[in-house]
């Protein structure tokens, strides 16, 4: 009997059957977020261990909690709208925020919820819910960060941009609008090269290539506004992403470096004012002397007539040069402003003689038409000088920038009910009727950069408005630009106040007095031995202010010509001895100098209340005063 062999089995060994519905709660217990099933009427069927902890219940307390007890008040219509919809059939995804029974605390869930269904029949929703309040905090404080962060940069006075690696505007805050001109979407892909000066490009590409390779650092620019204005920048720069991304702070320094020039400006004229101050001594003594000698030459009476020709050239040009350097000591010395009885013609005059030389270079006519009739004003000469000078300069200039045309300088001066009419006109190229109304303004030129600071008018402006004037511009049809300064006229007033130049009356040529002249200089010291004695006065002289006092010691004088600076003993530390120690010699004084201008020596002549004769001089100034010293 045979036996059968039975071959081995392949098949699988049976598992035991999946209860579905176990597996799927235990994949629900495991969860980390929380799972709650909530029945049709809105209350918990089953939730996991996640969704307790969540919701502050223990398991078994949680069955049967309302669910909008445990949503926060102002979520609980919006949750159970979504609820709706979600027993109609429709899933829902949304964020609402849920309150911890036991502590109290709310906490931002994203919920996720769809029909429960058991046999096909809805019995309720299955929410999952998971905790988001971490996340969202850091979220929204990394969006408050921002948007502070946004609106500090949107606020920032300076621009503040950046680049690409082309050099092409990525983002720009408002300033950088209205510094640049541009909106916002103009400057975003623009390159920034278009907008820079020839002369200041290379430098500006030169500083971007080091930004790109990691560097900081700052420098100035020009450059070109939209509507083609020239302002001056301040750019520091860094690199947030190396070759990829350039960061630029950028300030309009353009007013900032108005006020410097004009604070240099304003140094350079204390500095001039300080050296004419201290050479106008020395230039009106040869001055005097010139002048003086040249007056003896045109007294005698034997002087050959082509010899006298040559010798009141002389004495006019001795003059001229006298009121030149007097002139410029005025205007460029820093002056407190007085209001004394003025005459316009005569400050306008002084003025043209200022610039004459420049003038007659140029090949400028300059035409006077003044009202000699016009009344004095009470006003300050040396402000007002500085008014007109401004518009004569700034009248050559506009006529040296038209070429091919004869120029023309016209001053007129006339009478306009009760005030002063000036006016300067010139033949240059006018004044662009789109500009006539900011040409006063501070800082507004229309000159090249470096030649103007724009401050001229401005300060003209000012000085008149002090005066209660007014100034004006406006075109002249074919010829060119015309200022109007109108002044009100303003008498003197009568205050009984003592004038620092006493006028006397001419003395007798018979009356011999006895002076004493006390100058350093010696071609004054003998003009005005030689005129003196030649008028029949006793005269003595000596270049020592101590000497001086050793011979009024000894002897007595009728009048003494003192000069107020000498190296060994000035004028005033002589006359301040005298009146301590020989007050009749003191009333006898007449003081000369060459700087009538200097305020401290003004007030000082002004204090004595004794004359005072200018450099260079004239002899009958002295034939007035010497009288008033005479020895009673």
């Amino acid at each position: 009997m045979t036996k059968t062999r039975r071959r081995p089995t392949t098949a699988a060994p049976k598992r035991p059957r999946l209860d579905l519905l176990q597996a799927a709660a235990d994949v629900v217990a495991a969860l980390p977020d929380a799972v709650v099933v909530t029945g049709t009427d809105r209350r918990i069927l089953a939730a996991n261990e996640a969704g307790a902890v969540l919701l502050g219940w223990s398991s078994s307390e949680i069955v049967g909690q309302a669910i909008a007890e445990q949503v926060a008040p102002n979520e609980r219509s919006h949750v159970a709208s979504r609820e709706d919809k979600v027993l109609a059939g429709e899933p829902q995804r949304y964020e609402t925020r849920v309150i911890n029974h036991h502590t109290g605390e709310e906490r931002d869930v994203a919920v996720s919820s769809g029909p429960f269904r058991v046999n096909d029949e809805l019995i309720g929703t299955v929410a999952t819910l998971r905790d988001i309040t971490d996340p969202k905090r850091a979220q929204d404080t990394l969006a408050r960060s921002e948007a502070r962060y946004r609106h500090l940069v949107e606020s920032a006075s300076d621009a503040i941009v950046t680049l690409d690696a082309n050099g092409r505007f990525t983002t720009v805050n408002h300033a950088a609008e209205i510094i640049s001109g541009y909106r916002r979407e103009e400057l975003v892909g623009q390159w920034f090269a278009p907008m820079l000066p020839d002369d200041d490009l290379p430098k500006a590409l030169g500083h971007f290539q080091q930004a790109l390779a990691g560097e900081t650092g700052l420098f100035d620019s020009q450059f070109y506004r939209k509507d083609g204005e020239v302002r001056t920048i301040s750019i520091t720069y860094s690199t947030p992403q190396k070759d990829e991304e350039v960061l630029c702070l950028i300030r309009d320094v353009t007013d900032q470096k108005m006020l410097q020039e004009q604070l240099i400006q304003s140094e350079k004229m204390s500095a001039i004012g300080q050296l004419v101050s201290g050479v106008a001594h020395e230039l009106n003594n040869p001055l005097a002397g010139i002048s003086a000698f040249a007056q003896l030459l045109l007294a005698e009476k034997k002087f050959p007539p082509d010899q006298r020709t040559a010798a009141e050239t002389i004495y006019s040009e001795a003059r001229r040069a006298s009121r030149i350097v007097q002139n410029l000591l005025t205007f460029a010395r820093q002056h407190k402003a007085e209001k004394v009885p003025t005459t316009i013609n005569q400050v306008l005059d002084d003025t043209l003689e200022l610039r004459g030389y420049e003038l007659r270079v140029r090949g400028i006519d300059v035409r006077r038409e003044y009202d000699e009739t016009l009344e004095d004003t009470m006003a300050d000469a040396h402000q007002l000088q500085q008014v007109f000078l401004n518009l004569i300069t700034n009248a050559e200039q506009a006529m040296e920038q038209r070429d091919g045309h004869h120029h023309r300088l016209t001053v007129r001066t006339r009478r306009s009910g009760e005030a002063i009419r000036i006016e300067i006109e010139d033949t240059g190229g006018g004044i662009p009727p789109n500009l006539i109304e900011r040409i006063f303004n501070p800082f507004f030129t229309t000159k090249p950069t470096g030649s103007g600071t724009g401050l001229g008018l401005s300060i003209s402006l000012g000085i008149v408005r002090e005066h209660e004037g007014r100034i004006w511009a406006e075109n002249v049809a074919s010829t060119g630009a015309r200022f109007i300064v109108e002044l009100p006229i303003m008498r003197t007033r009568t205050s009984g106040e003592a004038h620092a130049v006493a006028h006397v009356q001419h003395s007798n040529e018979n009356d011999s007095l006895r002076v004493l002249v006390v100058d350093d200089e010696a071609s004054v010291r003998v003009s005005l031995q030689r005129y003196l004695a030649g008028r029949g006065h006793h005269v003595e002289t000596t270049a020592s202010g101590v000497d001086a006092l050793t011979r009024l010691k000894d002897a007595k004088y009728d009048a003494v010509i003192v000069d107020m600076r000498m190296p060994d003993l000035s004028g005033e530390q002589l006359f301040e001895r005298l009146r301590s120690n020989d007050p009749g010699h003191a009333e006898r004084v007449i003081f000369t100098t060459g700087d009538l201008v200097n305020e401290q020596m003004r007030r000082f002549l002004d204090g004595t209340g004794r004359p005072c004769v200018s450099k260079p001089f004239e002899f009958a100034s002295f034939d007035q005063a010497l009288p008033a010293a005479r020895r009673r």
